[in-house]
């Protein structure tokens, strides 16, 4: 149900009848048991963030009237954090229902980041957030001040910068009051990275992770706080359509189902929850997602190529929408495949939709713990190590359309992942120390 932190005053989710710690200031919060008329029903809608534009900046430029502080916002997620154990769901449907009635209210958020004047510096990060806005407008979205909140780090106002803080705010800010038959959309573009996962609950035992731009300060934004934002908090009949370009996203949301050719395949240590969450990734998680012009202008190939096969086949189903995507970036040199993840198993027969809900059919919601993993390799250089390399395959793919898996090969220091790079990718970004120098 939908819990007020009495501390700092942002709404998020809990079970009925326990303890929970507000996942922005870790204060502690009883949440009643419920009377018994209310514990078949979805939680009770929230109230939207109040936003107001921002005068003499474009539509998208917004300013959240309510900002948790800096001290709130880019504190680390800590596993005691995440629901662990299960819960009956709030709301469920073991057989198939109609799809609540659609309130038209449409969210997005969408964040690119070039990382300007660093050694990782990308190319296409906001053309990518540009046409995705565009994308979007073409198909019911609005580029309004309580709409659509665009972050990039081409914006002068530090509120509009992707910075860590600005992200998990946004994040909050797309969640925030969603009802049943809202629909909502997430978009990211930049780098992508991984970390230990100290949980083990990972398939590889590691944490995918987004990197925002000041994430030497303050941070990488785990797929654990992602989930916690984006998808925890979303009741039965609300969507969420994800697309994430960037390297080592292919779980990058924590999301329980992922799709293979045998069906859907649950994860050992599954995340289940209420909504109907659907994320596109760029890459599998050992593989680099690409940065390059083979499109014929700069931008991510994941990007581009979702908006290109929606727009000649916008209906496809689910299989034949993930084959599309997998041959329009084959047809153009990559050999990053990409990844769909979902947080319903639902008959993956249906047309592809933004505005298709399917209700909750996971009859408990949490974290389902049953084998403790262990990470698959080793990355002698950690985050700087892993983002030279990936650095360096996107200059390479941008020059040539070749996508380099400078991770999956079992790298372990910085002359192992250059070892089979060219002489022009050492010269992109010089030595580790100065990768975002």
């Amino acid at each position: 149900m939908a819990v007020t932190c009495p501390q700092c005053h942002q709404v998020s989710q809990g079970y009925l009848g326990t303890v929970v710690a507000c996942p922005f200031c870790q204060a502690h919060m009883q949440i009643p048991h419920a009377q018994p008329h209310q514990q078949n029903h979805p939680p009770p809608p929230q109230t939207h963030a109040p936003l107001r534009k921002h005068p003499g900046m474009a539509g998208e430029q917004l300013h959240q009237q309510h900002i948790p502080s800096q001290q709130q916002s880019n504190q680390p997620w800590h596993p005691g954090q995440t629901p662990v154990g299960m819960h009956p769901a709030a709301y469920h449907s073991p057989q198939p229902q109609p799809p609540p009635k659609l309130t038209g209210r449409k969210k997005a958020l969408l964040v690119g980041i070039n990382y300007f004047g660093t050694s990782a510096e990308l190319r296409g990060c906001l053309a990518d957030v540009r046409r995705m806005k565009t994308y979007l407008c073409s198909n019911g979205f609005r580029e309004t001040p309580t709409e659509m909140v665009v972050l990039t780090d081409d914006q002068h106002d530090p509120r509009f910068q992707p910075t860590r803080q600005n992200i998990c705010n946004a994040m909050h800010w797309l969640t925030a009051g969603a009802t049943p038959g809202d629909i909502l959309f997430f978009h990211f573009s930049g780098h992508g990275a991984q970390q230990e996962d100290p949980e083990g609950a990972e398939e590889d035992g590691m944490d995918e992770t987004i990197v925002p731009v000041d994430f030497k300060q303050n941070g990488q934004i785990t797929d654990d706080e992602i989930f916690m934002h984006l998808v925890w908090p979303l009741p039965s009949g609300v969507r969420l359509t994800a697309v994430m370009d960037c390297c080592h996203s292919g779980t990058g949301m924590d999301l329980p189902f992922s799709w293979t050719h045998r069906g859907w395949m649950e994860d050992t240590n599954p995340f289940h929850s209420q909504g109907d969450v659907q994320l596109f990734s760029g890459c599998e998680d050992d593989q680099c997602s690409a940065d390059s012009t083979s499109y014929g202008r700069s931008g991510g190939a994941m990007t581009t190529a979702f908006i290109e096969v929606l727009r000649q086949n916008p209906h496809q189903n689910y299989p034949s929408l993930l084959n599309s995507l997998h041959q329009s970036l084959s047809r153009h040199g990559f050999n990053q495949r990409p990844v769909l993840s979902v947080s319903q198993a639902f008959d993956p027969n249906r047309p592809f939709s933004l505005e298709d809900i399917h209700p909750n059919m996971n009859p408990e919601v949490g974290r389902k713990f049953r084998k403790r993993k262990h990470p698959r390799r080793q990355f002698g250089g950690g985050l700087d190590t892993m983002l030279m390399a990936a650095g360096v395959g996107m200059v390479a793919m941008a020059a040539a359309p070749l996508v380099f898996d400078a991770v999956g090969a079992g790298v372990g220091a910085v002359g192992d992942v250059l070892g089979g790079m060219d002489d022009a990718g050492d010269r992109a970004f010089g030595f580790l120390g100065d990768l975002f120098g």
